[in-house]
């Protein structure tokens, strides 16, 4: 008895020393536990900003979209008609600014001719008097009639009063001077006659000079006026082409923009797709740690896989030993209730006892005739069998008691046993529960590390189609913007040779129903159908629906890698919470264990405390 309470205390201190052990291993599980739970919360702060982020992003694009609508349906317009009425007022600015310098240089050009012209007067009035000095001292009326007859002739075209008063003064001066100063007086007078035909020709010059002007500024004006009507008048087709245009070109600022946002939030969710996959390689790690600490420790090794490392076997902890502790139990058990069936069969040699001492009493009654002889001898002999009676009787008593702690002590120990194979049920199935944990771990984390892979390409791809995309567009306006440009060249150009071909301000050229040039003819260009095939808008030849597909197509791929993150943060948070409460659990069967084995001790000494004292006894 007293070697198997030996063997039962050995086997409870070797079961405190793996409860010590399995204590230490979940203090270094919750360390890593805690460890690989700091990389999930900063992960869930990532998810947190950008959240917030997308939530800023959407309140901006909505107010964005919302400046959009009321800048295009109101402020556009309005900017667009005060534009239009600037123009007109700078154009009839610019056409009164250059009339007035015109009309300053032709007064200029008339101050000059009218200071010529009176300067000439003034020479001519010097003249006169000249002439009319001459008269004053005349003496010889000789030859004087043809001479005035030619100066009535030339004062006649210049002014009629002086040809009426000239020819007596000729007379009387013709009279006086000599033939050296006629002659004199005649070349004077031819000069002057050259000038004034000179001024007659500048002035005729400056009025035919006038005259062209005026027709140039008329064809101008009507220019001006037949632009304006075509612009006030268009066409609502190449008004609604103008508008689609404008409204392609911010559109596609938009889209840009939106790209632009879209490839910044591309670039932010590959680098969170990238912390992601390092987590997910940290988290491989640790489950590999994991798996080698507890193979280690012998937690999910089989039951005949032996024990590695220096330890010793008492100083382990497994399921292995908690069962061989068990069964040593188990068979102690069996071998109290052997030994107490011995102590009940032993009562069988108490009766022997018995007839022993009935034919002591025999012998006695026998010799009672020799009482004389050996009185003293039945006395004593007497009081021996009266003690050896009481010492039987507390021998037996003391028997009962012991058997009936020992069975006592082997209700407690069944009742143990009972505990032991519940906790053994309990260790097996956290066994269980941490190796599915483990292997739904890792097929989590390859299914993850596959969607991650598959989300970075399918980014990349869609990256790719959108700049395609928005080259292809970018490309597109480019062209139809020089088509455009060229188109306007042209324009103006026929337009100058039309206005040019204009012979009177009243008549205008012919209507030609084939010309673009007239916005109100009957007849429109048929731009449905071109000699390349089948018209098309300019939304629909730039490939705008293309690109907002593009962009979409991103959105909705940046949307499902947000929603991938947030899934697999949540499966992480998960098994994070599996572990602890795995860990709790296994807390609280180290503690059922503890109880078990302070109550083995205590049974143990509980016993060994009885069998010391009926030794003694």
């Amino acid at each position: 008895m007293e070697k198997e309470l030996k063997e039962i205390s050995s086997e409870l201190a070797s079961s405190i020393r793996r409860e010590m052990d399995l204590e230490d291993l979940v203090e270094r599980l919750q360390a890593e536990a805690q460890v690989s739970s700091t990389p999930a919360a900063e992960e869930r702060q990532v998810k947190d900003n950008f959240e917030d982020l997308l939530t800023a992003l959407k309140s901006e694009l909505q107010s964005s979209h919302n400046e959009r609508d009321n800048l295009r349906d109101e402020i556009i317009p309005q900017l667009h008609a005060r534009v239009e009425g600037l123009e007109a007022q700078a154009a009839q600015h610019e056409r009164l600014t250059y009339e007035r310098t015109k009309m300053e240089q032709e007064m200029q050009t008339l101050r000059t001719e009218n200071m010529n012209l009176a300067n000439a007067q003034k020479l001519q009035m010097d003249m006169q008097k000249k002439l009319q000095k001459f008269d004053s001292i005349a003496e010889e009326p000789i030859s004087t009639k043809p001479r005035a007859t030619s100066l009535s002739r030339a004062n006649s075209v210049a002014h009629g009063a002086v040809s009426r008063s000239r020819p007596s003064s000729l007379t009387r001066s013709s009279s006086v001077k000599a033939t050296e100063s006629r002659d004199a007086l005649a070349e004077r007078v031819k000069d002057i006659e050259l000038q004034r035909d000179s001024l007659h020709r500048a002035l005729k010059s400056l009025l035919e000079r006038q005259e062209y002007q005026n027709r140039e500024n008329q064809k101008k004006i009507r220019q001006l006026e037949m632009e304006r009507d075509r612009a006030l008048s268009d066409s609502p087709r190449r008004a609604g082409y103008n508008k689609e245009v404008s409204y392609l070109r911010e559109e596609i600022n938009t889209l840009r923009r939106r790209a632009d946002e879209a490839i910044e939030q591309k670039w932010q969710c590959e680098k969170g797709l990238g912390g992601l996959k390092m987590d997910l390689d940290r988290a491989e790690q640790e489950i590999n740690s994991l798996r080698q600490l507890l193979q280690a420790n012998d937690i999910l090794t089989p039951s005949g896989r032996p024990n590695s490392g220096s330890r010793p076997l008492s100083g382990t902890i497994s399921s292995d030993g908690l069962e061989s502790a068990y069964k040593e139990l188990q068979k102690a058990y069996v071998e109290s209730l052997d030994r107490l069936q011995a102590l009940e069969n032993s009562a069988p040699q108490d009766a022997d006892t018995e007839m022993a001492i009935k034919q002591l009493q025999q012998s006695l009654a026998a010799a009672i005739s020799e009482r004389d002889f050996a009185s003293m001898e039945a006395d004593s002999l007497r009081k021996q069998s009266v003690y050896l009676r009481v010492e039987e009787k507390s021998h037996v008593g003391e028997q009962l008691a012991l058997s009936e702690e020992l069975r006592n002590s082997a209700q407690r120990v069944e009742e143990l046993a009972v505990q032991v194979r519940q906790q053994l049920s309990v260790n097996s199935t956290l066994r269980k529960r941490l190796a599915e944990t483990i292997e739904r771990g890792e097929k989590d984390q390859n299914t993850n590390a596959q969607k991650i892979m598959m989300m970075q390409s399918k980014l990349k791809g869609l990256e790719d189609q959108l700049m395609a995309a928005q080259q292809a567009s970018e490309d597109k306006i480019a062209k139809h913007e020089d088509e455009i440009k060229g188109l306007k060249d042209t324009h103006n150009v026929q337009l100058q040779r039309v206005k040019d071909g204009l012979r009177s301000p009243r008549l205008f050229g012919p209507k030609t129903p084939l010309s673009p040039l007239f916005a109100n003819s009957a007849r429109m260009p048929n731009l449905m159908a071109t000699s390349s095939g089948k018209g098309l808008s300019v939304s629909e030849d730039s490939q705008m629906d293309f690109l907002k597909q593009r962009v979409i197509e991103l959105e909705s791929a940046l949307a499902d890698a947000d929603h991938e993150m947030e899934e697999v943060v949540g499966r992480m948070n998960v098994a994070q919470i599996e572990v602890m409460e795995l860990q709790n659990e296994r807390e609280e069967a180290q503690r059922e264990t503890r109880k078990l084995q302070q109550a083995i001790e205590e049974e143990r000494a509980q016993a060994s405390t009885g069998f010391f004292a009926s030794l003694t006894s």
